[in-house]
This record gives structure tokens, sequence and C-alpha cells, in this order.
């Protein structure tokens, strides 16, 4: 449940900018898994479909939330299947053109430190490192604040395309999580969902820190701007 709030989020704050997107009627996965666990047959299969129906729609711009649709999309499927014919951009981006066209009312004003995550895809892959900091910089009455190891040098959140998870996967995720503590931050926030989910499974379990090390509250960036324009 908590992960359907990004993409009403961005569903919300695009209608609320005037952008009434074309959503696909029957949309399916990106296809990352499969091309990272080797399956390069059925990973073609599916960005050819995905394309075509991209293609039907007319959208000369697609935005994604997730980083790994955005990396597959816009590299992979350009390097499977062929030069692409659309504009993509990682909704991070797109806010960041909202920002500097002071389209984006915040309505909601908390005072907050929050610290900012790179992913792996969207960061040292992909090269989106300052759009995700704009956009929290212009929230009213937030400080973001960075961790030791930033951008092209942050930590992975521990585990990559659902692989595995062993005790040094864990590791590395407390690892990350004791980092982000540090900071003093009351919130962190970062754009992938698997980062997410990987951060709450390892804090719902019994480990061998003390809980209170790692633990703190997590949001997408989506839904802190729509949370900050009093639409979530």
């Amino acid at each position: 449940l908590e992960l359907i709030k990004t993409p009403q989020s961005v569903v919300k704050i695009l209608n609320k900018v005037g952008i009434k997107p074309a959503m696909l009627p029957n949309e399916k996965c990106c296809g990352h898994d499969l091309l990272w666990t080797g399956d390069l047959e059925n990973f073609e299969k599916l960005a050819k479909l995905n394309l075509a129906n991209i293609k039907a729609t007319g959208a000369k711009r697609v935005v994604t939330s997730c980083p790994e649709c955005y990396r597959t999309i816009k590299k992979d499927y350009a390097e499977f299947v062929g030069e692409l014919d659309f504009e993509v951009l990682h909704m991070s981006e797109l806010l960041s053109e909202l920002v500097d066209k002071d389209e984006l009312k915040f309505e909601v004003y908390p005072e907050r430190k929050v610290v900012y995550h790179d992913s792996c895809r969207l960061g040292r892959q992909m090269g989106v490192y300052e759009p995700p900091r704009k956009v929290i910089s212009s929230l009213p009455g937030t400080q973001l604040v960075e961790m030791e190891r930033n951008r092209e040098n942050a930590l992975c959140c521990g585990v990559n395309a659902w692989l595995s998870c062993n005790k040094y996967h864990k590791e590395i995720q407390m690892d990350r999580l004791k980092e982000a503590k540090a900071t003093g931050a009351d919130l962190l926030v970062t754009t992938c969902p698997k980062c997410r989910i990987h951060w709450k499974c390892v804090t719902s379990e019994k480990l061998p820190i003390n809980p209170d090390e790692i633990t703190m509250e997590m949001r997408d960036l989506s839904v802190l701007v729509a949370e900050a324009m009093n639409l979530a």
C-alpha cells in the first residue's frame, strides 16, 4: 500500500500543474529483472511490446518514477531494440524543470532535516544527481543534508534484481542506514522502491544491533513533493 502512493503522487502532481499524462491501458513491467537475470530473449520481447504500446499513445516524453524503469527504457531499450523516438525523463528531472518554472506551489511547510540516497540506477548508472537535490532543497522548511558517501560514491542499498539477500547484503543495508541515521536527518528520501523495500525488510528482522541505530522514516521523492503541495 505504501508503494502505491508513489505513482498516485506522480499523477496528482502532474494534474495539478496542468499535465494529463497518457496512461497505458495494460501497462507491463519494463523488464529490468529479466535483463539482469540473463533472460535476454524475453527481455527483448517485452521491450518491443512496451515500445509499441508507448508509440500508440503518441507520447513524445515518457516519465517514470522508478530508476530501474528509467535506465531500462532510456538505455537498455535503445541498445537492444534501436533508437527511441521519444524523450525519457525521470520524475526528479521533470520536478526539477517545474521548480525552475516556479510551477510547484507548496502549502505545507514542516521543519525537517532530509537526507537523500542516490540509488545505483539513477545515480552511478545514469548520472542523475542534482535534480532530486534541487527539488528537496526547494521545499520550504526543509534542510538537505548529505551522507558521507554520496553521488558517484554512494553505497548500494544492498540487493539487485531480487537475486539474493544473504548476511552480506544485510550488512550493506545496515551500513547504509547507519550512515543515513548519522546525519541527524528526520527523513530518508530516495526515488527507488526497491531500496525502501530492502531497508524496511532488514529493519523488521532480528538484528545484531540496536534497531534504533538504523530505523528511520523513509519517503519517495514524489510523495514528499505531493505532501508539500497538500496533495497526498
